[in-house]
C-alpha cells in the first residue's frame, strides 16, 4: 500500500482516531502534538489547538528520523523507556518528546511533561494500536 500523507482535517481513518484518542487519553491536557511516520502513514496526527501549525515540527521530523539532528532540539541525551517497545524519551525546549517504534513505523508525542508511568502506558496504548 502506498503511504499516505496526513490531512489533519481528515478524521476518518479509524486507526489514526484511535491513536489520537489513545496519546490523548494517557497523557491528558499536558499532550502537545502527534505524528505518524510508517509505510502507510506521514504526517500530523494531532496538534493542540492552542498550538500554531508547524509548532513541534522540527523535534518530530528530527526524531522520526533518528538522525543526529536530534541533538540539536533535544536538551539530553535521552532515556529509553519500555526498551522493548523501541521507545524513547527526551527532553526539549517546549516539555519532552517520545518516539515510539513499532516495526517500520514511528510515532513521535511531544508534550509538556510526563512520568514515566504515564510512558510506559502509552508505549502500549501505541504499540496496541499501530501494531494490530
Amino acid at each position: 500500500m502506498p503511504q499516505r500523507t496526513i490531512d489533519p482535517a481528515d478524521r476518518t481513518d479509524p486507526r489514526l482516531r484511535a491513536l489520537e484518542h489513545a496519546c490523548r487519553g494517557v497523557v491528558g491536557d499536558r499532550l502537545r502534538s502527534v505524528s505518524i511516520n510508517g509505510p502507510d502513514h506521514r504526517g500530523t496526527v494531532y496538534r493542540r489547538s492552542d498550538l500554531q501549525p508547524g509548532t513541534d515540527e522540527d523535534v518530530h521530523e528530527a526524531m522520526a528520523a533518528d538522525s543526529s539532528e536530534r541533538s540539536t532540539v533535544c536538551a539530553d541525551g535521552g532515556r529509553r523507556a519500555a526498551p522493548e517497545a523501541g521507545c524513547t524519551v527526551h527532553e526539549f525546549e517546549g516539555g519532552y518528546v517520545t518516539r515510539i517504534e513499532v516495526g517500520e513505523t514511528s510515532v513521535v508525542a511531544t508534550t509538556g511533561g510526563i512520568k514515566m508511568d504515564r510512558q510506559t502506558e502509552l508505549s502500549a496504548a501505541v504499540t496496541g494500536i499501530i501494531g494490530e
